[in-house]
């Protein structure tokens, strides 16, 4: 069957989906965070959207992060990317967050993920700070009386797929899964990577503690991490023992890096990340 095929036959499931899934109320909300600087503590908001399911809960939560683009003056452009998936998985019952992290779009706060040379990238502490403002969105679930605090999932996409690997290396209480779509951080240009061994390395430092199961889905004409370098990646996570079920995917377009956007993809992702959901126990919420 092609991929034509495919797409046609989700197509028509999630117009059937639509007619009797649960009805999603979406709303704009201000996730509040604590930033440590040289002068102290700062109180900062970040932009955010929820997704709320129909009924009252208490939902598992899907936390839904972003990519950062190559050029900086994109940052403060950026507004609520994956709205379609957002709403696909509240849908299936999940409260789903999409946070903005720190100087992207009408979040508070300077861009704080900066990993400086391309020479020597620091990219571990890069994505730990990633990490911090995913964090913050996990706090204000954890505050909302219908949210399932103890089952959460992370889901990013590029420097958003870095940032929950990274969060999952510190085991955060209540999450129970992580999904990382084309994770990674570096590219400057297609096929062009800042310093690779140092990625490889930051991914075996996450590895090294994380105890989060993860599904990895990774394009076969990704220009942005490549399939030579994501099998080096997903070398480095498996070294230290962790449960990572990797998903290689047909080519997108012209860069599959923006498979996860594709709207012809879903019949693909789709069986995949369900598949996932259904292991640690959260099966699809709507009929």
């Amino acid at each position: 069957m092609t991929l034509r095929q495919l797409s046609l036959i989700a197509a028509l499931l999630f117009t059937a989906l639509g007619a009797h899934a649960q009805n999603v109320a979406r709303r704009d909300v201000e996730i509040p965070m604590t930033v440590k600087g040289f002068f102290g503590e700062s109180r900062i908001k970040l932009a955010g959207v929820e997704y709320r399911p129909e009924g009252d809960g208490p939902f598992p939560v899907l936390v839904i992060n972003h990519g950062t683009p190559r050029s900086p003056t994109d940052f403060p452009k950026m507004q609520d990317r994956y709205a379609r998936q957002a709403e696909f998985f509240a849908k299936r019952g999940f409260l789903v967050i999409n946070p903005l992290r720190r100087g992207y779009g009408k979040s508070d706060g300077p861009w704080a993920e900066n990993y400086f040379s391309c020479a020597n990238p620091d990219y571990v502490q890069a994505g730990l700070e990633t990490a911090k403002d995913i964090g913050a969105a996990l706090d204000y679930a954890r505050t909302l009386p219908y949210a399932d605090a103890q089952h959460m999932v992370l889901l990013g996409k590029s420097a958003g797929g870095f940032g929950v690997l990274a969060l999952s290396s510190l085991n955060p209480a209540g999450v129970v899964g992580t999904i990382n779509f084309a994770g990674g951080r570096g590219s400057r240009g297609p096929d062009d990577v800042c310093s690779e061994a140092k990625l490889v390395d930051a991914f075996g430092r996450y590895a090294s503690t994380t105890k989060v199961p993860m599904l990895w889905v990774y394009s076969e004409n990704d220009h942005f991490f490549g399939p030579a370098l994501a099998s080096r990646l997903l070398a480095a996570y498996r070294a230290q023992g962790a449960d990572v079920r990797f998903e290689g995917v047909p080519p997108y377009g012209n860069d599959g890096h923006a498979f996860f956007e594709g709207r012809d993809n879903t019949a693909i992702w789709v069986p995949m990340v369900e598949q996932f959901l259904a292991k640690l126990g959260l099966a699809r919420h709507a009929q």
